[in-house]
């Protein structure tokens, strides 16, 4: 593990996978859907927002931000960027 991706890959797998919700809404991953993770993991982290039952029923990428934030605690921009760049790599397109 190294500055810049502080949370084991197996981690952030797990914290995928235990995400609960109806519809992946995900879009291909660009530079506005990393500012949308940003935004979501400092909604949980910095900004101690909670997001409504109803908004974490879809998955996008500021709720998932959200989601990670709330599990993995506040994080460097760079870091978060790393974790947003390994599940961006992963990234399929919904079939759902």
């Amino acid at each position: 593990m190294n500055q810049t991706m502080p949370i084991p890959a197996h981690d952030i797998d797990n914290a995928f996978t235990a995400c609960v919700y109806e519809r992946d809404e995900r879009k291909a991953p660009d530079e506005h859907r990393r500012s949308k993770f940003l935004v979501g993991w400092e909604d949980a982290t910095q900004r101690r927002k909670d997001y409504e039952a109803a908004a974490l029923q879809r998955l996008t990428w500021k709720n998932l931000g959200y989601r990670l934030g709330h599990r993995f605690g506040a994080l460097e921009q760079a870091q978060i960027d790393a974790v947003f760049a390994y599940l961006a790599a992963g990234w399929q397109p919904s079939t759902v």
